[in-house]
Protein backbone atom coordinates (compact mmCIF):
# COMPACT_ATOMS: atom_id res chain seq x y z
CA UNK A 1 0.00 0.00 0.00
CA UNK A 2 1.20 3.29 -1.04
CA UNK A 3 0.52 6.61 1.20
CA UNK A 4 1.02 9.63 -0.06
CA UNK A 5 -0.30 13.45 0.82
CA UNK A 6 -3.27 14.77 -0.52
CA UNK A 7 -4.77 17.76 0.94
CA UNK A 8 -3.92 19.81 4.43
CA UNK A 9 -7.23 21.71 5.95
CA UNK A 10 -7.33 24.91 7.50
CA UNK A 11 -10.60 25.79 9.13
CA UNK A 12 -10.61 29.84 8.35
CA UNK A 13 -11.72 32.70 10.69
CA UNK A 14 -11.29 35.27 8.11
CA UNK A 15 -12.47 34.00 4.71
CA UNK A 16 -11.49 37.12 2.54
CA UNK A 17 -8.25 37.31 4.22
CA UNK A 18 -7.19 33.72 3.78
CA UNK A 19 -7.74 34.34 0.00
CA UNK A 20 -5.94 37.13 -0.12
CA UNK A 21 -2.94 35.85 1.63
CA UNK A 22 -2.83 32.52 -0.20
CA UNK A 23 -4.16 33.54 -3.46
CA UNK A 24 -2.77 37.24 -3.85
CA UNK A 25 0.22 37.41 -1.55
CA UNK A 26 1.40 33.66 -1.65
CA UNK A 27 0.26 33.16 -5.35
CA UNK A 28 -0.58 29.90 -4.74
CA UNK A 29 -3.12 28.70 -7.96
CA UNK A 30 -6.80 28.82 -7.06
CA UNK A 31 -8.39 25.09 -7.60
CA UNK A 32 -12.01 26.42 -7.21
CA UNK A 33 -14.60 25.82 -4.71
CA UNK A 34 -16.81 23.29 -3.61
CA UNK A 35 -20.27 24.33 -1.98
CA UNK A 36 -21.38 21.24 1.06
CA UNK A 37 -24.48 23.19 2.29
CA UNK A 38 -23.51 23.57 5.72
CA UNK A 39 -19.78 25.04 4.74
CA UNK A 40 -17.76 25.70 1.66
CA UNK A 41 -14.16 24.28 0.87
CA UNK A 42 -11.90 26.69 -1.26
CA UNK A 43 -8.45 24.79 -2.57
CA UNK A 44 -5.23 26.15 -3.74
CA UNK A 45 -2.66 23.74 -5.17
CA UNK A 46 0.61 23.76 -2.96
CA UNK A 47 2.38 21.03 -5.44
CA UNK A 48 0.80 19.16 -7.85
CA UNK A 49 -0.83 16.25 -5.70
CA UNK A 50 -1.02 18.39 -2.43
CA UNK A 51 -3.87 20.68 -2.08
CA UNK A 52 -4.30 23.36 0.51
CA UNK A 53 -8.34 23.48 1.55
CA UNK A 54 -9.91 26.44 3.48
CA UNK A 55 -12.93 25.56 5.06
CA UNK A 56 -15.40 28.20 6.27
CA UNK A 57 -18.93 26.34 8.28
CA UNK A 58 -21.59 28.36 8.72
CA UNK A 59 -21.49 27.60 12.43
CA UNK A 60 -18.24 27.13 14.05
CA UNK A 61 -16.94 26.63 17.25
CA UNK A 62 -14.68 29.27 18.59
CA UNK A 63 -11.24 29.54 17.48
CA UNK A 64 -8.37 27.60 20.01
CA UNK A 65 -5.15 29.27 20.68
CA UNK A 66 -2.51 27.24 22.01
CA UNK A 67 1.15 28.19 22.77
CA UNK A 68 4.02 26.81 20.08
CA UNK A 69 4.82 24.24 23.38
CA UNK A 70 1.76 22.89 23.57
CA UNK A 71 1.65 18.90 22.87
CA UNK A 72 -0.59 17.17 21.24
CA UNK A 73 -1.15 20.21 18.44
CA UNK A 74 -0.23 20.66 15.03
CA UNK A 75 2.55 22.72 15.29
CA UNK A 76 2.99 24.26 11.79
CA UNK A 77 2.98 23.57 8.28
CA UNK A 78 6.75 23.84 6.45
CA UNK A 79 6.80 25.20 2.90
CA UNK A 80 9.63 25.51 0.35
CA UNK A 81 10.44 28.56 -1.48
CA UNK A 82 12.91 29.69 -3.66
CA UNK A 83 13.73 32.72 -1.69
CA UNK A 84 13.16 32.97 1.91
CA UNK A 85 14.86 36.68 1.96
CA UNK A 86 12.47 38.26 -0.89
CA UNK A 87 9.10 36.33 0.57
CA UNK A 88 10.17 37.69 3.66
CA UNK A 89 10.10 41.35 2.14
CA UNK A 90 6.97 40.59 0.45
CA UNK A 91 5.14 39.98 3.53
CA UNK A 92 6.83 41.88 5.71
CA UNK A 93 5.45 44.52 3.34
CA UNK A 94 1.70 43.00 2.99
CA UNK A 95 1.40 43.41 7.38
CA UNK A 96 1.67 40.02 7.46
CA UNK A 97 2.48 38.64 11.13
CA UNK A 98 6.03 37.77 11.02
CA UNK A 99 6.99 35.19 14.16
CA UNK A 100 10.87 34.95 12.92
CA UNK A 101 12.89 37.03 10.77
CA UNK A 102 15.27 34.97 8.12
CA UNK A 103 17.78 32.47 10.12
CA UNK A 104 20.53 30.30 8.82
CA UNK A 105 19.81 26.48 10.71
CA UNK A 106 22.94 25.28 9.60
CA UNK A 107 22.17 21.98 11.08
CA UNK A 108 19.11 21.60 8.80
CA UNK A 109 20.92 22.96 6.16
CA UNK A 110 18.16 25.52 5.45
CA UNK A 111 17.56 28.98 5.72
CA UNK A 112 14.08 29.77 7.25
CA UNK A 113 10.96 32.49 8.54
CA UNK A 114 8.17 31.19 10.48
CA UNK A 115 4.49 33.52 9.85
CA UNK A 116 1.27 33.39 11.03
CA UNK A 117 -1.53 32.90 8.42
CA UNK A 118 -4.83 35.23 9.04
CA UNK A 119 -6.12 32.16 11.07
CA UNK A 120 -3.19 32.24 13.67
CA UNK A 121 -1.70 29.01 11.62
CA UNK A 122 2.10 28.85 11.64
CA UNK A 123 3.82 28.54 8.63
CA UNK A 124 7.37 27.87 8.10
CA UNK A 125 9.50 28.73 4.36
CA UNK A 126 12.27 27.31 4.27
CA UNK A 127 14.76 27.66 1.33
CA UNK A 128 17.25 24.56 1.13
CA UNK A 129 20.92 24.95 0.95
CA UNK A 130 22.30 23.90 -2.67
CA UNK A 131 24.34 20.76 -2.07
Amino acid sequence: MKIKPDHITINVTDLERSLKFYGDILGLENKGTVDMGDHRLYYFALSDELLLELIEYDEDKGELHPDVKTRGIFRHLALSCDDVDALYERLLAEGVSILSAPDDVPKLRFRNILVEDPNGVELEFVTRDKE
